[in-house]
């Protein structure tokens, strides 16, 4: 095989993939269709949980531990099944078996549920890397597993390997245990070790992850980017103000500051909550569904729950104004939802509320959207009073600014970046 096929062909693997309501699947899948436009030839390694792709190399690879048994027919049967009662049925018919073991490997393995993929996806790299011998290794997502077995496959294969993390993988949600806190630190600094090519989705992380591994050379930040969409409905004024949120809700990502900040507004202006909507699409926590029963306005609120990815891009270009709400803790400091560069790309305004992350605040402040202290609920008031006011003066139109931030673009970096290393 030549030297130019070997760089036309790359290996995949990504533990989520061709899952519409999730943010770790879209960001492989709006990739695949660019990466092909570059006459790269793609294999995709995947976990059971998102459909096939009929339309290229696509292996899906099983979990071996209860844990991810558990976690992948659980995915399967949200795909298959229709109503709460038959999901429950199967599930408990399917599951029953296994649940034994699954308490045994809680007890004694207390790790996130997607960790045993490796051990399978391992195996199935180094037999997809003999067998097709790509120029690349490309290991993308948020389960660790998907680095760790391609980790695994450019050792025996010696195939260069590049590991893009989408999320930091040292952080307190992402391993909240003592035993998965060392895993994942052991993991980070493997990766940083034998990986060709670390890439981030800021500056910010790779400048962290750089300083905790003591290594910056092999590190680079690319911009995640998302897919301009044609044919959308355009905006038009109407006769109450939506703003709108899109997104699960839970944690410290939740609705306390905003509707702080709307009690505020509409303890001073009594008649507003009667062109006032704060429209809400997506899953909402416990906690989160309570607030929002014990908000006194609770008429200015409409929850629309979860609805698919085309459906949610249509209502952004419609609304009045796009809200953002970052989690206020340390995560937030060197991440930028992927939610931000769909909305960048509908122009519509956005009141962003941010916690803590100057990268974030000067990519939104730059294209003319109004950036206040996620957890300041004065500067929420006032964020939302100055739209107010444009809207009350038929002044939000569409942003003239078009977004650099494309899908495109990062692609672009990337093959750049693969092409380089695959001829080192």
């Amino acid at each position: 095989m030549s030297k130019e096929k070997k760089i036309r062909r790359w290996l995949i693997i990504s533990y989520f993939a061709n899952i519409d309501p999730m943010a770790p699947s879209h960001h492989i899948d709006d990739r695949l269709p660019y990466l092909r436009q570059k006459g790269i030839d793609i294999c995709l390694l995947t976990s059971p949980c998102g459909a096939h792709y009929k339309n290229l190399t696509h292996k899906r690879i099983p979990s071996p531990a209860p844990s991810g048994i558990r976690y992948e027919v659980r995915y399967f049967l949200r795909r298959k099944t229709r109503g709460k009662f038959w999901f429950k049925f199967w599930e408990t018919l399917f599951l029953l078996p296994v649940c034994p073991f699954y308490f045994i490997e809680k007890i004694f393995l207390r790790l996130d549920s997607t960790w045993s993929w490796f051990i399978t996806a391992s195996i199935a790299a180094i037999l997809l890397a003999i067998k097709k011998r790509p120029a690349v290794l490309y290991s993308t997502g948020g389960p660790v597993s998907a680095h760790i077995a391609a980790m695994v496959a450019s050792f025996i294969t010696k195939i260069p390997h590049v590991a893009e993390f989408q999320d930091p993988l040292v952080h307190q949600y992402a391993a909240p245990g003592r035993l998965e806190r060392h895993f994942i630190k052991g993991i980070e600094r493997l990766i940083f070790k034998t990986a060709h090519a670390t890439v981030f989705l800021t500056q910010q992380a790779a400048k962290n992850a750089c300083e905790r591994n003591n290594n910056s050379k092999k590190s680079f930040a690319i911009y995640a980017g998302a897919v301009p969409r044609e044919n959308m409905t355009p905006h038009s004024h109407e006769e109450v103000f939506n703003i709108v949120h899109f997104g699960s809700l839970g944690g410290s990502r939740n609705l306390d500051y905003i509707f702080k900040a709307l009690v505020l507004l509409f303890r001073e202006s009594p008649n507003l909550p009667n062109y006032f909507r704060l429209n809400l699409y997506g899953n909402n926590s416990r906690n989160v569904s309570k607030g929002i029963e014990q908000f006194p306005y609770r008429e200015i609120l409409n929850v629309k729950g979860k609805v698919q990815r085309q459906e949610a891009m249509e209502f952004m270009y419609k609304a009045d104004v796009l809200l953002l709400i970052q989690n206020t803790d340390d995560v937030s400091f060197e991440t930028i939802p992927s939610k931000v560069y769909e909305y960048l790309h509908t122009g519509r305004p956005v009141l962003a509320l941010v916690y803590r992350n100057d990268e974030l605040r000067s990519m939104l402040e730059g294209m003319g959207h109004i950036v206040v202290q996620a957890d300041d609920e004065l500067a929420i008031k006032r964020g939302l009073e100055a739209y107010i006011e444009r809207w009350k003066q038929n002044q939000l139109q569409s942003s003239p600014l078009k977004s650099p931030y494309t899908v495109e673009k990062a692609v672009d970096e990337l093959v750049t970046l693969a092409n380089t290393i695959s001829k080192c």
